[in-house]
């Protein structure tokens, strides 16, 4: 990543107010914030881009700005150097495919029915047949869309949808397989985060497809009736009489029969509308064969048009209600805010944002000698863990109890170490290696060990140049931290 100052192109009045999160915004964060998170000059380059939204947001600290509001912004600064992020695409894939799917929807529902309605005069439309194809049927594809959402919010975390589309869109093209492999690469990195956000997307859409093929049906009947004189009527082979068959018509047309009469057949209309293949079409009587579509009518709007708008407001809703309660409370998310905010002083020049005072005295360590110990052992450190066990019991003439890792700039990142200090009266030591930079994130970690301990024995052990011990007393004196200094030289 360049060091080179990035440009920001939102202004002042845009950051007074917050910006609206999209699954594409969502899917390039987590991958920004992992790569900008794992380089080596990580600090370097996320205190530039503090910086630069220090000009987006004037007056105002990172750690002043909602996480929500300063990683938007931070995305955008990203995103105009890093154009492998692909996130806006996906966002414009959505916008395609919510367009698409309506029309897609109408289409079908409006080529569906003159399949239903097909009429030659020798028999009349099975109302049943209708009522399946047009009315049950969509239900039917509603449940497989459910549990395909189920299924689309937990493959995620194992690249699963993802492999499945990039296998299939490997045979069309390579440019397609590079695209989607990664793709599946933050699904299968990011996939919890996402998944659910996607999971409601995919559902919605579905649901825009049902609704629309409801409102093609509609229409296509409303002007099949219109135009082309239908014949409605029932059939079957059982013992089943015209009251039992209106009686489940009522019930049926019970969202509706109570304000338009019209909507169900009377129970002569449902007699009158039986069909038998040995008495043929002179059985039935025209006036009945014609009260069905209203019927129809009533239950695409009740059970097809009005659920599935319900549906896919539901599924907006959820989506976007998953995207405005994003808290962005993970170790990583702290961590990011953090280096944006930068340190308290740069080792460089301490001067310049922090009065570190002159040189510290080396005072008498407080420790017990010879007792038991919890080691600590801060990210970055080179020596394997049983040599930093030996140099400790030889510099303290201790014992080693407990020794676990730990990240000494995420706070609320170690819970399983925290845990065990709480069940042990042992001291603790904090190996790090000294040419950490000291910033304010590690003094919150080394105070949360300190308060988590029931000891009062606490030792920062810097394993490097003796050159930075100083420095790293004067920040201890500065932030009024409970530990002794220990070097162990190269």
């Amino acid at each position: 990543m360049s060091q080179t100052q990035p440009k920001y192109s939102g202004s002042s009045s845009d950051s007074g107010r917050a910006q609206r999160w999209t699954l594409g915004d969502v899917i390039d964060f987590e991958e920004a914030e992992e790569q900008a998170l794992s380089r080596e000059n990580a600090e370097l380059v996320l205190l530039e881009d503090g910086k630069a939204l220090s000009r987006v947001f004037p007056g105002q600290k990172c750690a002043q700005i909602p996480r929500p509001k300063l990683f938007h912004a931070w995305l955008a600064l990203v995103r105009e150097r890093d154009t492998r992020l692909f996130g806006t695409s996906v966002d414009g894939v959505f916008r395609v495919l919510t367009v698409a799917s309506w029309l897609v929807g109408i289409v079908l529902g409006g080529l569906a029915v003159p399949a239903y309605l097909t009429y030659n005069g020798e028999k009349p439309i099975n109302i049943m047949v209708v009522f399946f194809g047009l009315i049950v049927l969509p239900w039917a594809i509603t449940l497989v869309s459910v549990c395909f959402s189920l299924w689309v919010r937990g493959a995620p975390s194992k690249g699963g949808i993802g492999r499945i589309v990039a296998s299939l869109l490997s045979r069309l093209s390579p440019e397609w397989r590079e695209s989607w492999k990664s793709f599946t690469r933050v699904l299968s990195d990011h996939g919890k985060r996402v998944a659910v956000i996607s999971a409601w997307s995919f559902f919605g859409l579905t649901q825009q497809v049902a609704c629309g093929f409801g409102l093609g049906a509609w229409l296509s009947i409303l002007f099949h009736v219109t135009a082309v004189d239908r014949a409605f009527g029932w059939e079957s082979t059982l013992n089943v009489g015209a009251e039992i068959m209106h009686t489940l018509v009522r019930f049926i047309a019970t969202p509706w029969v109570w304000f338009w009469k019209a909507g169900v057949p009377t129970l002569e209309q449902v007699r009158d509308s039986r069909f038998s293949h040995l008495a043929g079409m002179e059985a039935t009587v025209v006036e009945a064969t014609r009260s069905w579509w209203p019927f129809i009518i009533g239950c695409l709007t009740f059970y097809v048009i009005l659920p599935r708008f319900l549906l896919v407001g539901v599924a907006r809703w959820m989506s976007s209600w998953s995207l405005s309660t994003l808290d962005f409370r993970r170790t990583q998310d702290i961590a990011l805010a953090r280096r944006l905010s930068g340190p308290l002083f740069q080792t460089d020049d301490p001067s310049r944002t922090g009065h570190l005072g002159d040189v510290a005295e080396v005072c008498v360590p407080s420790f017990t000698r010879n007792g038991t110990w919890s080691l600590l052992l801060g990210e970055g450190l080179d020596t394997d863990e049983k040599t930093v066990c030996e140099q400790v019991e030889n510099l303290l003439h201790g014992k080693i109890q407990f020794v676990a890792r730990v990240e000494i700039d995420y706070a609320d990142g170690n819970h399983q170490a925290l845990e065990a200090l709480r069940k042990t009266s042992d001291g603790v030591i904090v190996a790090v290696p000294a040419d950490t930079n000291p910033v304010d994130a590690i003094a919150g970690t080394l105070n949360s060990f300190r308060e988590a301990s029931n000891s009062n024995d606490n030792v920062i052990l810097l394993f490097g140049k003796v050159q930075r011990q100083d420095l790293w007393r004067r920040w201890i004196r500065e932030k009024h931290l409970g530990f002794d200094l220990l070097g162990v030289p190269e």
